[in-house]
């Protein structure tokens, strides 16, 4: 069911972010935002967006200055206090911001930087957990009890993938792939499985264990699209990815496509993920520099690097919900759901040779 909505945005010229001060020699910025902050986006320009559950709001805010720009509330508490903004996610051109609003059981497509509703998707009795926009704008993928398939502009659903209970969900850098991380019974044992998808045609590449059965959150391809990651709550799992030319076949429209498989062995690393974090709890800094937030504990340590194609970089002791990178600046936004917006230098990795 699609249902077109309008609500109003505006800005305000004088609202300041309180600042916070603080001797952590990592953070540069930190403001007070209240209203439980959750998914996080930046806009072309560097404006922060920020999803707020309380609220059930979007705010644009100068990341340097912690100026809010705009605020659009999506529901008032009164009609409804359900949208928790699980995850903001923009396309490449950053003019559309994507927004999982969790328990809602809907997605909203918004126009930037001006926050125009453009589209709201509802999904009658399925908690939208993440909505990821396909790279060429072909797509928009939703993460409910399966992955529902859209098209680019959200008008409508173009094909529901026929995989229970989906975790996370990641698409390649070149939007060839759609990765779908699921538990799933291998006779003997249960584990969590990893299905690579064609989206051309969305026919199955390659499906296999990644030899855990623990649950994940959150998952991204990186190096190129040669490896695919995934993180649960005391793990993180780095599962090479091999493209293999002479196994070229042509497609059901003629064009050459080349098979992809699974490397052979899964990298583990003990991590400690904050409770409760989103599924923006990891981002890429570039092709092989995985970024993301990690609670205070006493298993997380070093990552051994002699067969990874990337290299994992942890801001450690930050109790975060989502994150984003700043190219530009070399810095990360950050979200926590106590009540702050912060901008982190961007962490070294700890690897042991």
């Amino acid at each position: 069911m699609l249902l077109t909505c309008s609500a109003a945005a505006w800005s305000l010229a004088a609202e300041l972010l309180p600042a916070v001060s603080t001797r952590d020699s990592k953070v540069v910025k930190r403001w007070t935002l209240t209203g439980d902050p959750r998914g996080i986006a930046l806009g072309a320009d560097g404006t922060i967006y920020v999803g707020l559950a309380q609220p059930q709001s979007v705010v644009a805010i100068d990341g340097k200055t912690g100026q809010v720009k705009q605020r659009l509330v999506l529901d008032s508490a009164e009609i409804a206090s359900t949208k928790e903004l699980v995850t903001l996610r923009t396309n490449p051109a950053r003019t559309r911001l994507y927004i999982a609003n969790g328990s809602d059981e809907s997605a909203t497509i918004l126009a930037i930087p001006d926050l125009k509703i453009l589209r709201e998707i509802t999904t009658e009795g399925e908690k939208i957990r993440d909505a990821v926009p396909d790279p060429k704008g072909r797509y928009l993928y939703l993460l409910g009890r399966r992955v529902h398939v859209y098209s680019g502009d959200g008008e409508s659903e173009l094909r529901t993938i026929p995989i229970d209970d989906p975790m996370a969900l990641a698409v390649s850098a070149n939007g060839a792939t759609l990765a779908i991380l699921a538990p799933q019974d291998f006779g003997s044992a249960k584990a969590t499985s990893v299905a690579l998808l064609d989206t051309t045609n969305f026919h199955e590449l390659a499906h296999e264990s990644l030899q855990t059965d623990k649950p994940v959150g959150a998952a991204l391809f990186a190096a190129g699209d040669q490896a695919l990651i995934a993180l649960g709550a005391d793990a993180l799992y780095e599962k090479p990815l091999q493209t293999a030319a002479k196994t070229m076949q042509p497609g059901a429209n003629g064009q050459m496509r080349i098979s992809i498989d699974f490397g052979d062995l899964v990298n583990t690393d003990r991590i400690c993920l904050p409770t409760a974090a989103g599924p923006q709890i990891a981002t890429l800094a570039s092709n092989d520099l995985l970024l993301f937030a990690e609670r205070r504990c006493s298993s997380s340590g070093g990552f051994t690097g002699s067969s990874r194609k990337v290299t994992p970089a942890s801001l450690y002791g930050v109790d975060a919900y989502a994150l984003a990178y700043d190219a530009a600046s070399n810095t990360l936004a950050v979200t926590d759901r106590a009540g702050y917006l912060t901008i982190y230098r961007v962490p070294r990795p700890a690897i042991v040779k």
